[in-house]
């Protein structure tokens, strides 16, 4: 158990931030519930986990902290008290009042009464809001983030309403120093030159090469039909089993599931933990926040990889985070030593 799922046995109470309009669809994410399948339990959390830990490192809280994560179309809050939040993701924010720009991989200390406006996603789909300490609600199953199609996490299991009122956790200093994410705030669009990584799926040999074939050299769109749970991918149909259909298996997210129409569906964070439509590839985990980007309408590719490759790329990913973050906490540090030289 991290120190995020740590349940606090006096919970703060004192609300820091209030929601004035929750955009499209805003909920409470953080660390998801892994290793729950078993029982039944999607994985859950934040669609882009690359961006929380952004918004996360900003304010120096725990990689994953409880966010407000937004889909689409921005929020507008406001501060209760005074506070720094940051924000991550592709959703610029702006300071309603004074119009000042808050980009993604920023913070922004907020007056008691002032409001923050995120905008809509800008290449991408989601946005992620982080304030000192983390988003304080209730630890289940060992995670905050919000189970929506279950209904428990998070706040009472729901998406945020207009009127919902949220606290730090307890102890949090609501004001820390302004920060600037020293690398990208969202990981790399997805485009026909940028592909998702794919390793064969576990069925791939039953679909026949001309599944992965097809879908590796297939254009596609990211269809309207889409959420959490998963995206359909809108292009020329798969070949399918004969059966359509397969016994009950464990899925993971970014499985390309082939039902019997053809038309492939990437598994997302909220995937149910087990399916039955034979699965053809699995994005690799190093792409997965890029996954959890893409918007309705956006376009798709895919390109094979071994599992060296998927390594190597996982390993990069995590020195670059890890370089930026370092780079970071030197900067804190001596904007630290300046702020001291100075009193």
């Amino acid at each position: 158990m991290t120190p995020d799922e740590t349940p606090e046995e006096t919970p703060q109470r004192v609300p820091v931030l209030e929601v004035l309009d929750p955009g499209l669809l805003l909920a409470v994410q953080a660390r998801g519930r892994p290793g729950l399948a078993t029982e039944g339990v999607t994985p859950g959390g934040a669609a882009d986990g690359w961006s929380m830990a952004v918004a996360n490192a900003l304010l120096g809280n725990d990689l994953g902290a409880a966010v407000l994560e937004a889909t689409l179309l921005g929020p507008t809050v406001r501060a209760l008290a005074p506070v720094t939040v940051a924000i991550a993701g592709t959703m610029p924010g702006r300071v309603v009042g004074t119009g000042q720009p808050v980009p993604p991989g920023s913070s922004v200390t907020l007056a008691a009464g002032e409001d923050l406006a995120l905008e809509a996603a800008v290449d991408g789909a989601r946005g992620y809001l982080a304030i000192p300490g983390g988003i304080d609600v209730p630890v289940v199953l060992g995670s905050r983030s919000t189970a929506l199609g279950a209904a428990f996490g998070g706040l009472e299991g729901r998406a945020l309403r207009a009127g919902d009122r949220l606290g730090a956790r307890p102890a949090a200093t609501l004001v820390v120093p302004g920060a600037h994410w020293p690398g990208p705030p969202s990981p790399p669009r997805v485009t026909t030159t940028s592909p998702l990584r794919v390793l064969a799926g576990p069925h791939a040999a039953e679909l026949g090469p001309d599944a992965l074939r097809a879908l590796v050299d297939g254009a596609w769109t990211v269809s309207p039909a889409g959420d959490r749970v998963g995206l359909r991918l809108a292009g020329r149909p798969l070949p399918g089993l004969a059966t359509g259909e397969l016994a009950s298996h464990g899925v993971v997210t970014g499985a390309v599931q082939v039902p019997p129409d053809g038309m492939p569906i990437v598994l997302l964070v909220d995937h149910q933990p087990t399916g039955g439509y034979p699965v053809v590839a699995v994005v690799i985990t190093a792409d997965l926040p890029r996954l959890g980007q893409l918007a309705p309408g956006a376009p798709v590719a895919f390109r094979l990889v071994t599992t060296v490759d998927a390594r190597a790329a996982l390993a990069r990913t995590d020195a670059a985070f890890a370089d930026a973050h370092a780079h970071l906490r030197e900067a804190a540090g001596w904007d630290e030593l300046w702020r001291g030289a100075g009193s």
